[in-house]
């Protein structure tokens, strides 16, 4: 993971978002020390509609960060088609490398096989 552009960050991001909240039954929930908020707004007409979910991931505390992502879906028609969908993410303050950093791993510890949490080079096998 790179950068926020990047489709591994989405994949990260959804991951992780699913695994802390499923089914996104909470909009605001936190996850190693990181808080989480979730907005959704949506607009329908006879012609058109669009829905925009923003999360933004918020860290306090020395070399604290905010992080916004957002979707939007949008479709048209009578059968209500769906034709674009965007996503993109960006930094509201912080460093960018503490933010990919803290994703990074996330990542790896959503990778990890269940029931080894932290695993390191140095444990002797029993």
């Amino acid at each position: 993971m790179k950068s926020f552009a990047r489709p591994s960050f989405f994949r990260v991001f959804d991951l992780l978002v699913s695994s802390t909240n499923p089914q996104l039954r909470l909009t605001r929930w936190t996850h190693d020390g990181v808080e989480f908020e979730r907005e959704r707004h949506s607009f329908s007409g006879p012609k058109h509609g669009l829905t925009i979910e923003i999360i933004t991931l918020t860290r306090t505390g020395r070399r604290g960060w905010s992080l916004m992502v957002t979707k939007e879906y949008w479709w048209a028609g009578a059968e209500s088609r769906a034709f674009k969908n965007l996503r993109w993410a960006r930094p509201l303050g912080g460093l960018r490398s503490d933010i990919l950093a803290w994703m990074r791993a996330q990542e790896a510890a959503l990778e990890r096989p269940a029931g080894v949490a932290g695993a390191s080079a140095f444990d002797a096998p029993d």
